[in-house]
């Protein structure tokens, strides 16, 4: 089910600096009927013309029947159409079989950041007119559990990452954008996704 909550107050921060969000979607996929997606999402696909086959499991979780892909520079993709924004923050509970994450200032198949859990690490990514540069990288300590939660805060020109509500990652860029939001998992990755929470300050 698709949740949106609207927020009136501007005083609140996210973190140091940010406006608190105006706008939050919380999507948990319990009222998406076995074998479709909910409205206002669409799939893409990057180093691919043609887009994996999603939807909605058994267990209500979204998931990738068949991936488009065999190398990590192929990437599966699936965004909300609903938000497009420059500073707030994306939540996903995710099963990575191989890698999965989240992504956010899509602009197209071809220019958004990501962040990935990829076996041990975790990886922010910007990808722009189809090249993956790599922003940085870090080995975690993971739970010995099947699922986590894997959210990015992003705000003017810093980035910051949580794992299982631990601050693994932090980072400066130089400039940001305004895009879309949604989840990721590359190559043959069968991963699978819950509780997308996206909020939007501005």
């Amino acid at each position: 089910m698709k949740k949106w909550i609207v927020f009136c107050s501007a005083v609140m921060t996210l973190w140091a600096g940010c406006p608190h969000p105006k706008q939050k979607m919380v999507m948990d996929f319990d009222s998406v009927r076995v074998g479709e997606l909910p409205a206002g999402w669409f799939v893409s696909q990057t180093g691919k013309k043609s887009a994996a086959i999603w939807e909605v499991d058994g267990q209500k979780r979204l998931a990738i029947l068949y991936p488009r892909g065999y190398t990590s520079k192929e990437r599966n993709l699936f965004v909300t159409k609903d938000l497009y924004f420059s500073k707030g923050s994306v939540a996903a509970t995710i099963w990575p079989k191989n890698d999965a994450g989240v992504l956010f200032w899509f602009k197209d198949r071809k220019d958004y950041y990501d962040v990935r859990l990829d076996g041990d690490r975790i990886v922010l990514e910007k990808i722009a007119d189809g090249q993956i540069e790599p922003l940085i990288h870090k080995r975690v300590p993971l739970d010995p559990k099947p699922s986590h939660r894997l959210e990015v805060d992003f705000c003017g020109d810093r980035i910051v990452v949580w794992l299982d509500g631990r601050k693994v990652l932090a980072k400066k860029i130089s400039k940001f954008l305004q895009g879309g939001a949604g989840v990721i998992a590359s190559g043959k990755s069968k991963s699978l996704f819950d509780d997308i929470v996206i909020e939007a300050a501005k």
